[in-house]
């Protein structure tokens, strides 16, 4: 098998970064909502928009202590990265409001916002996702969450997207939690390949608001360790169940 996966070191980020040069404009590892936020048609403007990204994502790899980068490598073709996933571990489950700065893009005094870069339409999408996750998530309870994962479109097919689920099943299954992610519709085939399961409906975040007549949906996906998935299951029926009770409009039901 050609295909490894290991922890993505610091170095990388420059070998991401670099991809703009190798191929076209856009076929790159930069992840959802980044793309239709920022398109880009030339190689400058695709690294611009690598560098711009993946300086978020250095910074993260550097002061996030929940988040562990994994990368997948074509031993085949020089030990290209082809593939990388973003997991993060929260020991007490998932804080909106402490961890939401580290996925949204917070322009401070002097900092230049590439012009091209439509950051109210990316903050909308991932503001929107992560406020969400505490309705459908167990609180202040120990999970791992998968926020982040891209193939290079020309490798995928080959098992790369697999190994980097199954690393996050590894962890939760060892740790005895559960692991969450917001897949897209297309996507979620693969994730219920490997055991996950949507909870509830999906999550529609509309755009019209930013000029765009349409809706990001989102599949919200758990995956329960095998000695606990029953009673994480119930557990959080349960939850959803009371949450739908208590938040209800009378007017709404026909």
């Amino acid at each position: 098998m050609h295909l490894q996966l290991c922890p993505l070191q610091l170095q990388d980020f420059d070998e991401l970064v670099a991809h703009a040069a190798s191929y076209p404009p856009g076929e790159d590892l930069v992840g959802p909502p980044t793309p239709i936020c920022w398109t880009v048609k030339t190689r400058e403007e695709a690294e611009a928009r690598l560098t711009f990204h993946f300086n978020k994502q250095q910074s993260r790899f550097i002061g996030d202590p929940t988040v562990r980068y994994m990368k997948v490598v074509d031993r085949a073709d020089n030990d290209s990265i082809i593939s990388i996933a973003r997991w993060h571990f929260y020991p007490t489950g998932y804080n909106f409001d402490t961890e939401i700065h580290w996925e949204t893009h917070n322009p401070i005094p002097g900092q230049s916002i590439p012009r091209d870069f439509n950051i109210g339409l990316h903050n909308h999408i991932l503001r929107s996702r992560d406020v969400a996750r505490s309705s459908w998530t167990q609180p202040n309870s120990p999970c791992w969450i998968l926020m982040h994962m891209v193939t290079h479109p020309s490798h995928r097919g080959k098992g790369a997207a697999g190994l980097l689920i199954r690393w996050g099943i590894e962890q939760a299954e060892k740790d005895g939690v559960p692991a969450y992610l917001e897949a897209g519709v297309m996507g979620r085939p693969i994730y219920e390949r490997y055991g996950f399961v949507q909870v509830g409906d999906l999550l529609d975040v509309d755009l019209k608001e930013f000029g765009i007549n349409a809706v990001f949906s989102m599949c919200k996906m758990a995956y329960f360790p095998q000695t606990k998935a029953l009673s994480h299951q119930s557990q959080l029926r349960k939850d959803l169940t009371v949450e739908r009770d208590q938040t209800a409009d009378p007017m709404d039901v026909l």
